[in-house]
């Protein structure tokens, strides 16, 4: 396993230009330890201003092109570590109108006041591997908050319901978002991994990438998704061959419509299941260096 530490995104995350990578390797459902903190985040008066009124506008938006917006209950990462092949992550309440307000809309906090400005919420995506040899991500619909018309991958952030009665699993969130954006059950999932965790350069958001790996060819899933209760999130499903050739290619002709996220997802993918070599040859497309991104740390 290739492990990154300390535990905070300032000080020892490797830099791919378009993400960071804070740490990679290949946890297993007992390998994610995830503690829970009930105390909410704290604003000061200023960007409690910028969080109000980046809701309004949000709304606002959300009323003019039809779409469903709802301030819900949103896991925040407060901490983490990696080490002896596993995570622990130290998870907390927040509102989906603290992401708007500070990551999605106003990232720069995070260098007026300090990584703690940004609320953090934790998402989950998955490069997801079908059984005829292919990838698949998502072209995102206009009627997303983040990114809309984008190629990126399937997932979404991990929330909770109150009263809360478990801590929220990383892993149980994944499939539900698998569930709902393509209608795949859990006996379609022939195997489930953690990659590591990333951060989009622009929002700072922390991100966990899964590999996934489905019985169920393209074609299959194509037909479920079209009934999926979460189908307008994505305007079609992208197919991108699993092979490292195919990759580099997807990655050099759709770099400008790619998410941060999705180049993430695809080069921790061509990682861990074709070497240092592949990802080092790779990630020159990105504009960035990632030095010793291959070696433990």
């Amino acid at each position: 396993m290739h492990s990154i530490r300390p535990g905070k995104e300032t000080d020892g995350s490797r830099d791919c230009g378009a993400f960071f990578i804070d740490t990679t390797g290949a946890f297993g459902p007992g390998e994610i330890i995830v503690q829970w903190s009930a105390q909410r985040q704290t604003f000061s008066d200023l960007i409690e201003r910028l969080i109000d009124q980046a809701w309004r506008e949000e709304l606002a938006t959300a009323a003019k092109f039809g779409r469903d917006l709802f301030n819900g209950n949103l896991c925040r990462l407060i901490d983490w570590s990696s080490d002896e092949g596993k995570m622990s992550l130290t998870l907390g309440p927040a509102k989906f109108m603290e992401f708007i307000g500070t990551n999605a809309r106003h990232p720069d906090l995070r260098y007026r006041f300090g990584p703690e400005a940004l609320t953090n919420p934790l998402g989950v995506s998955a490069a997801m591997v079908t059984g005829d040899g292919f990838i698949l991500l998502g072209r995102r619909s206009n009627r997303v908050a983040v990114y809309p018309n984008t190629i990126h991958p399937i997932g979404g952030i991990m929330d909770f319901t109150e009263p809360m009665t478990s801590i929220p699993n990383p892993f149980e969130v994944m499939l539900r978002e698998l569930r709902e954006e393509t209608s795949l059950s859990g006996d379609a999932i022939q195997g489930i991994f953690c990659l590591g965790m990333v951060r989009d350069r622009l929002t700072f958001q922390p991100e966990l990438v899964f590999d996934v790996a489905t019985h169920c060819d393209v074609e299959a899933i194509l037909a479920s998704a079209t009934g999926a209760p979460d189908a307008n999130e994505h305007t079609e499903l992208v197919a991108v061959g699993n092979n490292p050739a195919a990759v580099v290619g997807f990655i050099e002709r759709n770099h400008a419509e790619m998410t941060p996220l999705a180049m993430a997802t695809l080069l921790l993918h061509g990682l861990h299941h074709w070497g240092c070599g592949w990802f080092t040859t790779a990630r020159g497309y990105l504009g960035g260096t990632a030095p010793g991104a291959c070696s433990p740390r």
